[in-house]
């Protein structure tokens, strides 16, 4: 429920009715101030009861209180009742919030009788209840505040006549900036020339004002216009804590002055108004956060890739020396064999593809490396198949020197016509992880041991993936926390807390499932089912070699 002020002093001030009691008067220490000399100090207060209703209670008031015309020294209040206190009108107004978005309990019949009733003596031309449906449609969240100002704004037009409007804000620095049109066209705060001496009143006031409460100063401050002004309203539309910017409307001449029936109905939108658009602000701040978020996932991802890379490179630099000390000597073996004899061709030539037959096992090494650091930008209808064997053979061809460092033996029983659709390079970041965590863990426990991994065709579609080792396995407790961003048991040099973290992340991202069984002194056994069509998980593309493009044209 919301209290708002739409007659008399403070005029478009609200108040949210929640889980405390709030007290109305005349004394600043209430929770709503009656600038009223009729109002008591102490002349009301409003209590949550038992049943989620509200119950107004006068609190022995010189003048008292009325409810729908009625005096009462209590009552419950419901949705469209008006509070009158001395010459202050407050209303009830039920807002339902639901999904960070507001609805519109239209007022009860008595309400929307009184209105109808002033608006046959001014200048509004349509029903409040009519109006403020029409500001619920235009409720989106993900809406811009622009475009809710104009919605809101057109509505406004249909009931109420006027020939300019404007949205003003102030930013941190108190520089002022406007949306608004005249005659017709979009104008910025220098076109639209509003009575700033009727807006600052408005937003320091915090209550709707209209140009003849301040007298001779809104001429003044519109008296240089070529097209002179008659009549203006400003609103203000109060945010978060403080923040408070100001919808303005202005007449030309041959209007009639705006009147306080029409200020009213415009209140009673702009309420709903600033609701619509604190809603925005909030969508907005969610979804960049949303974002913030992702990214920062993101980020995790590549620090683990990178934080692996590092891992191997020792190794690779050790598996990498080997073939090339090949290339060299065998190239250097035909240099010599083409001076003492170069009419042996046979022998040159079986020299030089030895060397032919080094330098591609150096580019294999090199292919399978590059596969795994490089993550091409998802691109939809670029999913093309790949063989899940070869994947898994060629990382862990990579692994090969931190494997057999751990006295690791690996077998693989996984079918050659088996493919899936998707990313390889995710599935080679499962495969890394996995593997070098079985190692680490063996080789911590002092003992060698064996990986196994096995594949096959699921009969519901997807393929099964398991990779079981014999190492020491895991507690129950350290199980639970496995798969738990940052959690490793680790020395703070030797491990990241990010592997098995960015496995399931991989895993679940592609639409497939991962479980872990493992005891401990039995080892553990992953077991991974993927969709035919696995998801990409693309990120910005990375060069951990700093292999230039042609060079990597090459390699692959």
């Amino acid at each position: 429920m919301h209290l708002i002020i739409t007659e008399g002093p403070g005029r478009g001030q609200r108040l949210v009715l929640g889980s405390e009691t709030v007290r109305l008067g005349r004394d600043p220490g209430c929770d709503l101030v009656i600038d009223d000399t009729r109002a008591s100090r102490q002349h009301a207060e409003i209590s949550p009861t038992e049943d989620s209703l509200w119950m107004l209670r006068d609190d022995g008031s010189r003048n008292g209180t009325l409810v729908n015309g009625e005096v009462v020294t209590r009552c419950v209040l419901e949705a469209g009742d008006v509070i009158t206190i001395g010459e202050c009108s407050l209303t009830v107004h039920a807002v339902q919030e639901h999904m960070s978005t507001f609805s519109i309990k239209v007022d009860p019949a008595s309400l929307q009788k009184r209105l109808q009733q002033d608006a046959q003596h001014s200048g509004v031309t349509k029903s409040l209840q009519e109006a403020l449906f029409e500001v619920g449609l235009l409720n989106q969240t993900s809406s811009p505040p622009e475009d809710l100002i104009r919605g809101v704004v057109e509505v406004m037009r249909s009931g109420v006549h006027f020939e300019s409007w404007g949205w003003i804000q102030w930013d941190e620095e108190g520089t002022k900036r406007a949306l608004g049109e005249r005659d017709h066209k979009s104008v910025d705060l220098e076109g639209l020339d509003p009575s700033m001496t009727l807006v600052e009143a408005s937003r320091r006031r915090r209550e709707g004002l209209i140009s003849s409460e301040v007298g001779n100063a809104f001429e003044a401050s519109v008296c240089v216009r070529r097209k002179q002004a008659l009549s203006a309203l400003a609103l203000p539309l109060m945010g978060k804590d403080s923040e408070t910017s100001v919808l303005y409307l202005e007449r030309g001449t041959g209007s009639s002055p705006f009147s306080e029936e029409e200020l009213n109905w415009v209140a009673s939108l702009g309420v709903h108004l600033a609701v619509n658009l604190e809603n925005s602000r909030l969508f907005r701040e969610t979804r960049a956060a949303h974002e913030a978020l992702l990214e920062s996932r993101e980020q995790l991802t590549r620090q683990e890739k990178m934080v692996a890379i590092g891992r191997l490179a020792s190794g690779f630099a050790h598996d990498l020396n080997n073939p090339l000390g090949s290339v060299i000597g065998f190239l250097q073996l035909a240099n010599r064999s083409i001076e003492k004899n170069p009419q042996n061709v046979e022998q040159n030539r079986q020299l030089i593809t030895k060397a032919q037959e080094a330098a591609d096992f150096c580019r294999a090494l090199c292919r399978n490396l590059l596969a795994f650091a490089r993550t091409r930008p998802f691109k939809p209808g670029s999913e093309k198949p790949f063989n899940v064997r070869e994947v898994i053979e060629g990382t862990l061809a990579i692994c090969e020197a931190r494997l057999r460092n751990a006295e690791i033996a690996t077998t693989l029983d996984v079918p050659a016509d088996l493919h899936l659709t998707g990313d390889s390079t995710a599935l080679r970041q499962v495969v890394m992880n996995l593997s070098l965590n079985a190692a680490d863990a063996m080789h911590e426990a002092g003992h060698g041991g064996s990986i196994h991994v096995t594949g096959k065709h699921l009969s519901q579609g997807g393929i099964e993936l398991v990779f079981e080792d014999d190492g020491p396995g895991m507690t129950t407790e350290i199980a639970r926390h496995a798969f738990d961003p940052l959690y490793s048991t680790k020395e703070t040099d030797k491990g990241s807390g990010l592997g098995l973290y960015v496995v399931q992340r991989i895993v679940d991202g592609a639409g497939g499932m991962i479980d872990l069984e493992t005891e401990p002194g039995r080892g553990a056994r992953f077991r991974i089912v993927l969709p035919d069509a696995m998801a990409q998980l693309g990120s910005e593309e990375i060069n951990p070699l700093d292999v230039t493009d042609h060079w990597q044209g090459e390699l692959q």
